[in-house]
């Protein structure tokens, strides 16, 4: 008797869930579709726009869908600029709340209203200070290594992560093409809209 067939496990999705572009991100020196080319030529099935202190609106996000076809899929979330740090947000469709340098706790504060998830950039990057200051922070997850991460940063996420329990997020900060997919987090599909990248994320191992 033939046994039946068993399911093949899906295969995890590379998701590049940090990047910039210009000319919302001044510091960026790649355009949407450059980082579209570089992110499907290195394998990514998707790649999410996190402007500085900018949201993509969702026509926009459409438009660049269209061009980049079904080998990548497009979404946005945002980096908020704060005074303990910088923090990826994603969920929100609107800057309506959010202001440049406003308090880690406002930020999460406004993002728990819209349900939407939030991670803190390389918490170490810019301080000692602001890294610590994220055992405080009702996060979601912690991103522990990207091209813009030291060694030393990364210890320091990575412990982070892990004292707290909470997921460990790679991504890229790509500024510049070449980054793009250089680091990337493996999540289970299916991810086709910021509401499942928001859910694989906060069951994204510890």
């Amino acid at each position: 008797m033939r046994e039946p067939e068993k399911s093949k496990p899906s295969r995890l999705l590379k998701v590049d869930m940090h990047v910039h572009t210009h000319p919302y991100s001044p510091c960026s020196t790649t355009t949407a579709h450059e980082a579209i080319e570089a992110a499907i030529n290195s394998g990514i099935d998707v790649l999410v726009f996190t402007d500085h202190d900018t949201i993509w609106s969702q026509n926009e996000i459409e438009d660049l869908q269209q061009w980049a076809g079904a080998q990548l899929r497009l979404l946005a979330g945002i980096e908020v600029s704060c005074l303990e740090g910088h923090f990826l947000v994603y969920g929100l469709d609107k800057v309506e709340g959010l202001r440049y340098n406003m308090s880690a706790h406002d930020l999460i504060h406004i993002a728990r209203r819209h349900s939407a998830a939030v991670v803190v950039a390389h918490p170490f990057r810019f301080s000692m200070e602001n890294g610590k200051y994220c055992y405080k922070l009702d996060v979601d997850a912690v991103e522990v290594d990207s091209s813009n991460t030291t060694q030393t940063a990364r210890q320091y996420a990575e412990k982070l992560a892990q004292d707290r329990d909470l997921p460990r997020i790679f991504a890229s900060d790509a500024h510049s093409p070449r980054d793009v997919g250089s680091y990337y987090t493996l999540l289970q599909p299916p991810i086709d809209t910021i509401s499942d990248l928001i859910r694989e994320i906060k069951k994204a191992k510890p």
